[in-house]
């Protein structure tokens, strides 16, 4: 009776239906200064000099980019990690590169992206996702302010010659270091002179190494903020590429006067209204291409209407260019406010 019972609430169980593999997790803890992003933001993808996408990123505090299907940003060459980088915003809407410390790592303007550190990028930056060919550009619709961009250049600037100045130093230090060879004999010769002697001389030479060191240092923190404020024409490049050799300019011998400085504002404003107009129609051909794309034979047309143009120059470098241009002009309208002769009869 009681097994007959038992048999009446048996019930074979129902097959369980095997579960999806479950996503490694993402090892990344988001910042506190971390915010939704504000403006509208995109990447450029580039093969091979040509642009093949565009893609529209989303309004998202911060965007997964790696192989795995969830990623904001799936990629598949097989280089990439799964979790291989993070864009990061701010409440500013400023974009920072976060590599996950993936195993063929991550580059910045043909520079490496140190894992777990937070990279800024801006307008017309150039990332590379591992051992992948494509360029992805970084596109932002957030408006450029020239002075912030100007103050981060200049510490940028000052840190890397602070870094250059003290291994500079460091060499002097081991080069007077390196010449003391050679004197075990004469101090053999006349130990007590020397010991006398020895006291008075390496007090004296720390003082005299010091008082130099302090005078070199505040020389060149001068000549620093000189070329910071007034000899800005190294550029963009120049601040991502530092191991390139610094190029040799021509400068002027006197500072350019108010009339000049208008002058030179007057040319800038004209080049920039002609690269805006330019960007203007290089946007227009690209959708026309995309439009083209469809009919082969119209395509094939209008590829040879604009090959015989000679002006070639990507989107993104354009804009680029814009950038720099606008930076450019930002620093003669304060030249020209600084320069501005007062009337005193006013």
């Amino acid at each position: 009776m009681t097994d007959k019972k038992d048999d009446d609430h048996f019930a074979v169980p129902a097959p369980k239906k095997p579960s999806p593999q479950q996503a490694p997790p993402l090892k990344y803890d988001k910042p506190g200064w971390g915010a939704v992003a504000q403006y509208n933001y995109a990447f450029e993808v580039l093969k091979g000099g040509l642009s093949v996408e565009r893609i529209e990123g989303p309004r998202k505090d911060c965007i997964t980019i790696g192989r795995l299907p969830l990623c904001d940003l799936q990629m598949e060459h097989p280089s990439i990690s799964r979790y291989h980088a993070i864009i990061q915003f701010n409440e500013d809407s400023d974009a920072f590169l976060y590599d996950l410390e993936s195993a063929h790592g991550t580059r910045l303007n043909k520079r490496p992206v140190p894992a777990r550190t937070h990279m800024r990028i801006r307008q017309g930056d150039q990332i590379r996702f591992g051992e992948s060919t494509r360029l992805y550009i970084f596109e932002t619709e957030k408006p450029v302010d020239e002075e912030q961009v100007a103050q981060e250049e200049a510490e940028v600037a000052l840190r890397h010659r602070s870094r250059a100045s003290d291994a500079e130093h460091a060499a002097e230090a081991d080069n007077d270091d390196g010449i003391s060879w050679g004197f075990g004999e004469d101090a053999e010769e006349e130990p007590e002179d020397e010991d006398e002697r020895e006291p008075a001389q390496g007090d004296a030479a720390l003082i005299d190494i010091d008082a130099e060191k302090a005078a070199s240092a505040d020389e060149k923190k001068r000549k620093q903020q000189l070329e910071i404020m007034f000899n800005d024409d190294d550029g963009e490049e120049s601040l991502y590429d530092k191991t390139a050799p610094r190029k040799k300019q021509k400068k002027s011998d006197k500072a350019e006067t108010y009339d000049e400085l208008v002058i030179r504002q007057a040319a800038t404003e004209r080049e920039l209204a002609s690269l805006e107009k330019r960007i203007q129609d290089k946007e227009k051909q690209d959708a026309a291409e995309k439009k083209a794309a469809d009919d082969e034979q119209d395509l094939d047309a209008y590829m040879k209407e604009i090959s015989n143009k000679d002006d070639d120059v990507p989107l993104y470098k354009l804009k680029s260019n814009l950038a720099k241009l606008k930076k450019e002009h930002g620093r003669l309208v304060r030249l020209v406010a600084l320069t501005k002769p007062t009337n005193i009869f006013q």
